[in-house]
């Protein structure tokens, strides 16, 4: 809260509301943010979603529940009459908090809240999230960790009671309630996507869209719904991944919380900071010359630009088939082939796209030798693409289910291969997501997609490609039966960007503005000890014939007088010759240790780990090496694991709890859920 000048100062109040544990595992992000925006005249809420983090009552049932949005309500207009308040809340945040920022202007529109600014939020839950991407069952870190984070304790107190045990460690887990909902024909995916109620979105609205993130479609689909009737909606696509773009991964980012200041001090100061005199797009242009190698981890090249229309009025559509002899062409065949290609499934293809359409993926070289790929001539001239990539492919299959997985990529000279975007479609979803079917076998099926949104240039002397998988591993569940499927013909479209049109861009002077090191505080009561590089392994089993991916990281911190100690990893796990046989295993551990010294810090080898300054950890147990019997520990454990054959995914969650070492609390769950079209 900021310091107010004389004693009739008051400010408005920004919220980001969310179940990610405010006080330890969020602290120093939290951190950050409040004292930034509360420098600039806001008074900052950060709250926990009721039965996480460090608010009480009984845990959410799900994700963006009527309770979470019945207790938003009740929390916007208590800050509202919040004595400091001027009465004007601006939500804010990314992902999970940008979501029920759109679903609180949309769905219940409190009349306190006068502006939202909403960060790689969906308008799908079912279709554009984490659950079923684009329609197929999708297991990562983050299903792991909300089960794990939402049963520790509540803090400051941190006490394992009885209103703990039946409000967090019993409760069920929702990896087995969203495997209950497999096809988005119910109500249960339908009540809070906004896409059902577009024209309920009246407030002003800024929306960021990265073009590294899986759900950067959500931002261009609001927009396009919206903007009919709503004036006051902002769109930035950056190329970020699942972060702000002050961030810089991978850049070039800017200090996106300046242009969050700018925009709440619009609409909720009523001061005139030009951001509604700028135009509503601000797009960033790929365009680089470099390998997918060479590029791993460095800001892309490429430019900001505003655009003032969407879709963009200059876009020229340029059709390219999927001919015979691999080839991509801009030349109409004379007849469709009546020879198709064909595609044999291996379930266990896919593990350079990394765990889906989102982040940095590399060299795609080694995946293209397993799909049909289709090159297009090496290019006399550059093309430039902003927008969404629309393909029309005739299929069929000799089995009743089968994913198709479509990718436009470019290939470099050296012949390594760029991931421009790509999309899938589940088999039986052919006819439409509320209307899953089986597939006949030998049917020939035409199948309609649109590619993810993106932007890139294709430069001189390089190709385009189009490659096609049934497999996408570790992204999604494998499909269940062997196959092959065939291709018979295909077309795709590209948005290009005339290029005597170039000479007209202007850069926004937002984009320009870095943070600067004045905005990043010290904070004095939390230090990072240990931080473990996230790290995708594959494991090849030739006697088993299995392949295994495999995630791990870790945090060790000390906040305040106590030691957390995060631990996470998963194994997914697929049979070679029997595609139903895949195994999903995962264990999430957080440690919490009292009474450690104010201020330390991690020992070097040669430290003895026993002094006041500084601390030595057990980086396998997560343990720090302190005299455990004198002071408080906890430490909570939790397994998941699913395991699926052709009719169905068997699931497996086990909490356990210890207190100062001794096993004090476990609670097991197991589920048998039928597979329903995936």
């Amino acid at each position: 809260m900021p310091i107010p000048l004389n004693e009739n100062e008051i400010f408005p109040v920004t919220l980001e509301y969310l179940p990610y544990r405010k006080d330890d595992s969020f602290y120093a992000a939290n951190f950050i943010d409040i004292w930034y925006f509360s420098r600039r005249g806001y008074i900052s809420a950060k709250v926990d979603i009721r039965g996480t983090g460090g608010s009480e009552g009984i845990r959410v049932p799900k994700e963006y529940s009527d309770i979470e949005l019945d207790d938003g309500e009740e929390i916007i207009r208590q800050l509202a009459i919040y004595p400091r308040s001027n009465g004007a809340v601006g939500m804010l945040g990314l992902g999970w908090s940008g979501f029920n920022s759109l679903m609180m202007a949309t769905m219940r529109k409190p009349p306190a809240l006068k502006a939202i600014y909403a960060a790689h939020a969906s308008e799908d839950l079912y279709y554009n999230d984490v659950h079923y991407i684009d329609g197929v069952l999708h297991e990562d870190e983050y299903i792991l960790s909300i089960d794990h984070e939402n049963a520790l304790p509540s803090s400051p107190l941190y006490s394992v009671d009885n209103d703990y045990i039946s409000n967090r460690f019993l409760q069920y887990p929702w990896m087995d309630l969203y495997l209950q909902y497999q096809n988005d024909n119910v109500e249960f995916w339908h009540e809070h996507s906004i896409m059902y109620h577009y024209e309920n979105l009246t407030i002003p609205c800024y929306l960021v869209s990265g073009l590294y993130d899986s759900y950067r479609d959500a931002a261009f689909n609001i927009y396009t719904n919206v903007k009919a009737h709503n004036q006051k909606v902002k769109l930035v696509a950056a190329p970020v991944t699942h972060t702000m773009p002050e961030d810089q991964t991978p850049g070039p980012g800017y200090d996106s919380n300046s242009d969050i200041v700018s925009w709440f001090d619009y609409w909720l100061k009523e001061k005139n900071t030009g951001v509604m005199e700028q135009p509503d797009l601000t797009i960033y242009v790929r365009n680089t010359t470099l390998s997918p190698t060479e590029s791993m981890n460095k800001p892309i090249p490429g430019e900001y630009r505003y655009e003032t229309t969407w879709p963009i009025e200059r876009i020229q559509l340029k059709k390219m088939y999927l001919i015979m002899g691999k080839m991509l062409s801009s030349q109409q065949p004379a007849s469709n082939s009546s020879m198709p290609d064909e595609l044999e499934y291996m379930p266990w293809i896919g593990v350079q796209s990394r765990t889906g359409w989102g982040g940095l993926t590399g060299d795609q070289s080694e995946l293209d030798k397993y799909a049909l790929v289709y090159d297009s001539e090496i290019l006399n001239k550059t093309i430039e693409i902003v927008g969404f990539v629309n393909v029309t492919l005739e299929v069929s299959t000799n089995v009743t289910q089968t994913n198709w997985i479509v990718r436009l990529e470019d290939v470099h000279p050296n012949g390594e291969v760029t991931l421009v975007t790509g999309s899938l479609r589940n088999g039986a979803q052919i006819n439409g997501r509320l209307l899953p079917r089986y597939l006949t076998p030998n049917q020939m099926y035409t199948i309609t997609l649109s590619l993810h949104f993106t932007t890139w240039t294709f430069q001189l002397k390089h190709r385009l490609r189009v490659s096609i998988l049934n497999s996408y591993f570790p992204a999604l569940w494998p499909s269940p039966f062997p196959m092959k499927t065939k291709l018979y013909f295909g077309t795709i479209d590209l948005p290009v960007i005339p290029s005597n049109n170039m000479d007209f861009y202007v850069t926004p002077d937002f984009t320009q503005r870095q943070r600067v090191p004045s905005d990043l505080p010290i904070i004095s009561d939390r230090t990072l000890l240990l931080e473990g590089n996230k790290t995708y392994m594959t494991i090849e089993n030739t006697e088993e014939m299995t392949t295994t991916v495999s995630y791990t990281s870790y945090v060790y911190q000390s906040i305040k007088d106590f030691y957390v100690a995060s631990q996470l990893r998963w194994n997914l796990t697929v049979h070679h010759y029997d595609a139903s046989n895949v195994t999903w295993t995962a264990m999430a551990k957080q440690i919490y240790v009292w009474n450690i010294y104010p201020n330390i810090t991690m020992c070097s080898s040669t430290e003895s780990g026993l002094s006041s300054s500084c601390l030595q950890i057990n980086v396998l147990s997560g343990y720090p090496t302190l005299d455990l019997t004198t002071r408080r520990s906890l430490e909570l454990q939790t397994s998941l694991s699913i395991n699926s054959d052709q009719n169905n995914f068997y699931t497996n969650t086990k909490r356990t709890l210890m207190q100062n070492g001794t096993q004090t609390l476990v609670n097991q769950f197991k589920q048998t859920h039928p597979r329903q079209f995936q």
